[in-house]
């Protein structure tokens, strides 16, 4: 069944249609869920949104999160940084975007686990539904999308990264990769999928089995980053990676963009609710809420 999709400046009837075929024409669309409380968030200040011209024809905007100490992702910053990206591509307000971060040595360390741990059924379901909407937003997106990453990009931070359609990161002693094995947490089917095509299968399964962090050179190697640079030079590297989705027809650029992940998105979209229930079944277990709990306790030791 074909789901729900709240349209914008479209009268077509999307019950009657394929969801990937959806996606891959120019309407403005929304998913209920994300309507529901985009804007709530809007004005979040976690995101800063700033905008410059590339090549002196291109505007790109840049979404730098700032949720010290480590930008992890509550309900607030997946939010605001959800609607932000809609806001973007709904009214052209961009040709490009770039997602970075003002934290230093962090991009993002991923989800905030007080968002997992000791909360209700109902609170597990809302935020989980805010990281579905995000994802997709980034992933299907129209409008092309550089992650510049400029420390620690683990669990959900990846997540974010490898759905943007480049990934340039800085030099550093840092690590990238999926640790929600060492959580006790599981990584959700679509992005298991998602992280697949980027490493293949073999290099994905020790990966996630083990919970590997690699060095920004190791993580290019492996096919997660695209390009490492001078951290000096990050932002400068992500506009020249932008550059090249620009020149070309973007109807074209996104209509091919949209085919290759459209098999994703559609069996991301008609099971959305079965990764829903299954992600609150599973967090909500005893033996997980005390994994969780005995992880976090180990992160605050840490700090002092």
């Amino acid at each position: 069944r074909a789901p729900n999709f709240d349209w914008v400046g479209s009268r077509a009837d999307a019950s009657q249609m394929n969801p990937s075929v959806l996606l891959r024409r120019s309407f403005c669309w929304r998913l209920p869920s994300f309507t529901k409380h985009c804007f709530r968030y809007k004005h979040h200040g976690a995101i800063a949104v700033t905008t410059e011209i590339l090549g002196e024809k291109y505007k790109v905007a840049k979404l730098t999160m700032n949720h010290p100490p480590v930008n992890s992702f509550d309900i607030p910053l997946v939010a605001s940084l959800t609607n932000h990206l809609e806001d973007l591509q709904l009214f052209g307000k961009c040709d490009g975007i770039i997602i970075t971060s003002s934290v230093p040595r962090t991009f993002s360390a991923g989800l905030d686990l007080k968002e997992l741990h000791g909360v209700t059924a109902e609170h597990l379901r809302k935020f989980w539904r805010h990281v579905q909407d995000l994802w997709l937003c980034l992933y299907s997106s129209r409008v092309p999308t550089v992650a510049a990453i400029n420390g620690h990009c683990l669990a959900a931070g990846t997540i974010i990264a490898a759905a943007c359609d480049y990934r340039v990161a800085a030099e550093g002693d840092y690590g990238v990769g999926v640790t929600a094995a060492k959580a006790g947490i599981v990584a959700p089917g679509w992005f298991l999928l998602m992280l697949t095509h980027l490493m293949g299968q073999r290099r994905t399964e020790l990966a996630l089995q083990q919970g590997l962090l690699f060095k920004p050179e190791e993580a290019q190697r492996a096919g997660l980053l695209d390009k490492v640079c001078k951290s000096e030079r990050l932002h400068e590297e992500a506009l020249a990676a932008l550059e090249p989705f620009l020149t070309v027809s973007q109807l074209s650029r996104a209509t091919m963009k949209l085919s290759l992940r459209g098999d994703l998105i559609d069996r991301f979209v008609r099971s959305r609710t079965e990764d829903e229930d299954k992600f609150v079944g599973f967090v909500m277990q005893d033996s997980v809420q005390k994994s969780l709990g005995d992880y976090i306790q180990k992160l605050r030791s840490r700090k002092h």
